[in-house]
């Protein structure tokens, strides 16, 4: 077993070899609103570590390697320690794993005897060259549509040279040639086909020194699955032909807009009352920012990473009429030092977004670390700004706290969650006895449509809006927390309807 940690500098190295500049790897911001949360390291990248090693702990004996067969299963984060382990070793294939804190993140068969690649095209490198095939660095953005029928050449990149010093046992066991077309199909994934938002999933190739041009790779769909969202491209070049599958992400979920708010909201339901949102950047905070807003509430959105994020929704918000500002805020410091650039926009109601990434890689039925992060958030880091507020308005403020249906349906992998949300309702309850002036809401709320619970596989979701209006309108119903009078209204929103994650 070896180690290694995939540092911002050797990942930067491998995008310049690779071309592949995809977002996913290196905006955070961009990043927090997929499934993986943050920047990872590219598939390729950790493939190709994954063969330097095998060769190294080979010494020298390793048959010719005819073909290679391997699974991305897990993001690998920048800076994660991941460590590789050979699993098995037969006179026919060597398998080996790449994991980084017990979950297996690469799963990879080294193939040493001839094998027929099923559903292989028939790839011609001169197939429809063009724009396609010429990589920038901004991605293409398709949908997984327009994937259907895609073809064309992908000329290696002038850094191919490159690839020896980089990954020199790799290329002395496979060939140059060779590894240029592993690094090159992560830039025909990442930047071509499905390009922004792609994941690499798997591939599957054989090595023969004939199989297409020596510095180019050649490349075709040839099948997609819409609802699995799921693409096969056959690729022949550089010595090496087989097939790739990657899968569309569902791009970022957009929440409605201002103008969709200000049709379900009478324009003084909210009026007199200034909310704080922490997380209003986003998802659930930036759907409630509209709504009070469009009641004629005063609205005070946090971030903590996401600036662009929020300023954009403010001036959604001030455009339309409403009236909302933005601050800093980190929910792990300390809250009365920075509620005090508030100024006199004293908050009478507090919604609390505030989350760390919640679907990440998880081994063992119980992380601590893991565990721990969440309680920062949703414990400690809540407590801290309601008494910061309290202290502001000793008179009253009304706080909603979002909780989860999860607590009793238990999805997989949710355990810290759910424990730590569990846990937050308890100190909601004692909050209210013990910090006069606290009124605290607490809603399980059921699976709604945001970027952390978007998912490659379609799945019931329901409407944000639908759920989360009542709960602003019960938030906002008694005028001591209000500074007038509590104006809501019946509406059809008042009933969530069901709609799908698409």
């Amino acid at each position: 077993m070896n180690s290694r940690i995939f540092d911002s500098q050797s990942h930067a190295r491998f995008a310049q070899l690779s071309r592949d500049y995809n977002p996913i790897h290196f905006d955070p911001l961009v990043a927090r609103r997929t499934q993986v949360g943050a920047p990872i390291v590219h598939g390729i990248h950790s493939l190709l570590w994954l063969l330097e090693e095998c060769v190294i702990q080979g010494r020298g004996a390793l048959p010719r390697a005819m073909n290679l067969r391997v699974r991305f299963k897990n993001p690998i984060y920048i800076g994660d320690a991941a460590s590789l382990e050979i699993t098995r070793r037969a006179p026919q294939s060597l398998h080996a794993r790449v994991c980084v804190e017990g979950t297996e993140t690469v799963a990879a068969s080294i193939g040493f005897g001839d094998r027929q690649i099923a559903d292989l095209p028939d790839v011609r490198a001169e197939s429809n060259p063009g724009p396609l095939t010429s990589p920038s660095s901004v991605p293409r953005e398709l949908t997984i549509e327009q994937t259907n029928g895609l073809s064309g050449c992908l000329p290696f990149a002038e850094s191919v040279e490159q690839v020896p010093l980089m990954f020199p046992f790799a290329a002395g066991y496979l060939g140059a040639p060779q590894v240029a077309a592993l690094v090159s199909s992560s830039c025909l994934v990442g930047m071509i086909v499905p390009g922004l938002h792609s994941l690499f999933a798997a591939l599957d190739v054989s090595f023969a020194r004939d199989a297409g041009p020596p510095d180019a790779l050649g490349f075709a769909v040839t099948w997609v699955e819409p609802r699995f969202r799921r693409v096969r491209i056959g690729i022949r070049g550089g010595g090496v032909e087989g097939t790739l599958e990657t899968m569309v992400r569902p791009p970022p979920v957009r929440q409605a807009t201002m103008e969709v708010a200000a049709a379900l909201v009478g324009g003084h339901e909210f009026r007199g009352s200034t909310a704080l949102i922490v997380g209003g950047s986003r998802g659930l905070g930036e759907l409630t920012a509209k709504l009070v807003a469009a009641g004629g509430g005063r609205v005070v959105i946090t971030h903590a990473n996401g600036r662009s994020d929020a300023e954009a929704v403010a001036s959604e918000i001030t455009k339309a009429g409403g009236q909302c500002e933005t601050m800093p805020y980190d929910a792990l410091r300390a809250a009365a030092e920075q509620l005090g650039s508030l100024g006199g926009k004293i908050p009478t109601h507090v919604y609390y977004f505030a989350t760390p990434p919640i679907a990440l890689r998880k081994a063992s039925p119980f992380d601590l670390r893991r565990f721990n992060d969440f309680n920062s958030f949703y414990i400690s880091g809540f407590l801290d700004l309601v008494r910061a507020c309290i202290q502001l308005r000793p008179q009253g403020v009304k706080v909603f706290y979002p909780s989860t249906v999860f607590i009793e349906a238990r999805p997989e992998d949710t355990t810290e969650y759910t424990m730590a949300k569990a846990a937050a309702e308890v100190l909601c309850a004692d909050i209210e006895k013990r910090l006069p002036g606290a009124r605290i809401l607490v809603r399980r709320l059921p699976r709604l449509l945001t970027d952390q619970t978007s998912a490659i596989l379609n799945s019931a979701a329901l409407d944000p809006v639908q759920v989360l209006l009542p709960i602003i309108r019960e938030m906002h119903a008694d005028s001591r927390y209000s500074g007038g009078p509590g104006r809501g209204r019946e509406s059809a929103c008042m009933q969530p309807s069901r709609t799908s994650t698409q």
